[in-house]
């Protein structure tokens, strides 16, 4: 496994940025314009994920400023986008709405890279901001984490083929794991209720590569759920070193 390095990404990151490579993964669109490739004043990185199931498209908010540029739907978000340093105050409404779904205070750091995820169902609507510290990328190496999204699903675990153990234990909803390192190759992923042991949801043939760092997010509903809200797997890329 990976020694975890903080904030290792404040060069490495900017640089990358400036090549338009934020985040790839094809549910997430980008909020980038040609603005944003200049000169910036300090900032910290956030990754916007919207991971409420039964929530409306919304609109985000930074400080009153809206953050995207079309509407951002259940397993939709923004790719990594620069934000100024400090207490930063976001509003989730529905699109084209001024009313509140939810707001709530974030403290951004410069040179930091987070992921926020929207979560809960709407009425118990939350969000979560995370710090995003993973290793220095290497060809031999992938690096995964999980995020737990789904709110009826319980503590879970999560096995990975061809690794011993799990390599994740007991993690509740809203929290997740740090980014450990695997081997580049082709996996079955499966999560397990911690409690009893029952499968809740598997992907075959995940093909992780080196040089990249990737988060699995579990979400959706475990129960009374319709296609588009059942619980499910999905993979996003953090970050690919060149």
């Amino acid at each position: 496994m990976f020694k975890r390095v903080k904030n290792w990404t404040a060069n490495h990151f900017k640089s990358w940025m400036a090549l338009s490579m934020i985040g790839a993964t094809l549910s997430l669109s980008s909020c980038f314009n040609d603005d944003d490739l200049q000169e910036t004043p300090p900032a910290g990185y956030v990754l916007i994920y919207q991971g409420s199931p039964d929530a409306p498209s919304m609109d985000v908010y930074a400080n009153q400023n809206k953050v995207n540029n079309y509407p951002i739907s259940f397993t939709e978000g923004i790719n990594y986008s620069p934000f100024y340093t400090g207490e930063r105050a976001f509003k989730f409404t529905s699109n084209n709405s001024l009313s509140s779904l939810l707001e709530k205070n974030f403290t951004i750091k410069e040179d930091s890279v987070y992921s926020l995820f929207v979560m809960d169902k709407v009425a118990q609507l939350d969000a979560v901001l995370i710090q995003d510290n993973w290793s220095e990328p290497t060809a031999d190496a992938s690096q995964l984490r999980l995020v737990h999204l789904s709110p009826d699903a319980g503590n879970v675990t999560l096995e990975i083929s061809d690794i011993e153990g799990n390599f994740v234990d007991d993690l509740a909803f809203g929290e997740a794991s740090e980014f450990d390192g695997l081997s580049p190759d082709i996996y079955n992923l499966t999560v397990k209720s911690e409690n009893s042991g029952e499968v809740l949801v598997t992907a075959t043939n995940i093909e992780l590569r080196g040089n990249s760092v990737y988060t699995l997010i579990l979400r959706g509903l475990k129960t009374n759920a319709n296609n588009e809200t059942k619980l499910d797997l999905q993979m996003i890329t953090n970050y690919i070193n060149y």
